[in-house]
């Protein structure tokens, strides 16, 4: 499980499936008015607090989004936002869950995630996001796409075979891979470099 402080007021969460079976859970039970659920929300507020101070106010309601990510994994992320006078906070939360039904769903999710050379890499922010692009090879990349989402910055890179793991070592150094869907960006984060990302980006600092 990784825990990582966005900002003030968000919290991301990356959870395993054997971090759910440790907590006798399964993905499939993910339901916002469950009382499991509300306990498994509880044990992140809990380790989101310890490592790193994130602490829901008394004037503050929780809006909870989760996607997978794998087959094994998925990742939460917890929003404190001002709740109206009329909120009940100890009884529900706000809660959206993109998730497929089947586990056979999730092995074609993850399928299509690494099909092919396409690559997605997250970074903190735009300046590094743009050094490692002047460091790409231009001529491995087939076209790249710049994302941005929930205040990072997503480079989706398709790559001929030769340059794969070149082009893979170089995003490395400066950002993580995302092992989701490109599609999930396309459809939930805005879109900054249609196309050409890479040069693009290179091209600001060469």
């Amino acid at each position: 499980m990784r825990i990582r402080k966005i900002n003030e007021n968000k919290v991301q969460i990356i959870i395993t499936r054997k971090d759910l079976e440790e907590r006798n859970f399964n993905k499939g039970e993910l339901m916002p008015l469950s009382p499991k659920t509300q306990k498994l929300f509880q044990d992140l507020l809990d380790m989101a607090y310890h490592e790193c101070g994130f602490e829901i106010e008394d004037d503050s309601q929780l809006m909870v989004e989760a996607y997978p990510l794998s087959i094994d994994s998925i990742a939460i992320i917890m929003t404190k936002i001002k709740a109206a006078r009329d909120y009940d906070l100890e009884n529900d939360s706000l809660f959206t869950f993109w998730h497929d039904e089947e586990d056979e769903e999730d092995c074609e999710f993850c399928t299509k995630s690494n099909k092919g050379h396409s690559q997605v890499w997250c970074f903190p922010d735009l300046e590094s996001c743009t050094q490692a692009c002047a460091r790409v090879v231009p001529d491995y990349v087939k076209n790249s796409v710049l994302y941005k989402y929930l205040d990072y910055y997503y480079l989706v890179v398709s790559t001929i075979s030769l340059g794969e793991e070149d082009v893979a070592a170089v995003l490395g150094e400066y950002g993580d891979w995302w092992p989701v869907d490109s599609s999930f960006f396309a459809e939930h984060g805005q879109i900054l470099i249609p196309r050409e990302a890479v040069v693009n980006l290179a091209s600001l600092i060469k």
